[in-house]
């Protein structure tokens, strides 16, 4: 299961399918929305572990120690050793779309998890996806940052820092509704140290 989560989170398949999907249901011929996907990935060496309080200090490019805590739900903790190698992977997209007049959209998230398999090596990995219809309280198109206000009423401010984003965020006007739907995946697995 995991490996399929792994391969789904380098294709990019397991963000960009549940953004379509969710900002998708709004109107009969939706105007396509605007997508911006950002991967990332870290690989670091384990460096300790301590099973009593189910933690590895673990070394990055940088060679600074991070503690991770893992809980009761990583299965074979058991099974990690000093000089491991821990792949994190993680993935993050955003589709935005201006909402079409006299539509309407129920705010949704959906969260998916897959963990390793008994007896296999620790890996395990997260989704969830969360859409929702926003009303645009401001615009600053000079510092590039936004304004609005979502289902839970807070008015939230953001950065915009992507080009095809900074391009959406010209067309956008105070009281404007935008349709949004952002996706967050997260994958990580533990390799045998290399020999």
């Amino acid at each position: 299961m995991f490996a399929t989560l792994s391969g789904r989170l380098r294709q990019g398949a397991i963000i960009a399918l549940p953004l379509l999907a969710l900002i998708g249901c709004a109107t009969p011929e939706p105007e396509p929305p605007v997508v911006v996907s950002t991967t990332r990935e870290m690989v670091a060496a384990v460096d300790r572990v301590d099973a009593r309080t189910r933690t590895i200090v673990v070394r990055g490019p940088d060679n600074k120690p991070q503690t991770l805590q893992l809980g009761p739900e990583v299965r074979n903790f058991a099974q990690i050793r000093r000089g491991d190698r821990v792949r994190v992977h993680y993935e993050e997209a955003i589709a935005v779309r201006m909402a079409a007049p006299g539509s309407s959209l129920e705010p949704e998230t959906v969260v998916g998890a897959a963990r390793a398999e008994p007896g296999a090596r620790p890996a395990g990995g997260t989704m969830v996806a969360t859409r929702a219809r926003v009303r645009i309280t401001a615009v600053d198109t000079t510092n590039n940052t936004v304004s609005f206000v979502g289902p839970s009423r807070v008015e939230r401010t953001v950065a915009v820092r992507t080009p095809e984003m900074r391009e959406f965020l010209k067309t956008l006007r105070p009281g404007n509704q935008v349709d949004v739907a952002i996706a967050e995946a997260m994958a990580i697995r533990v390799e045998p140290a290399e020999r």
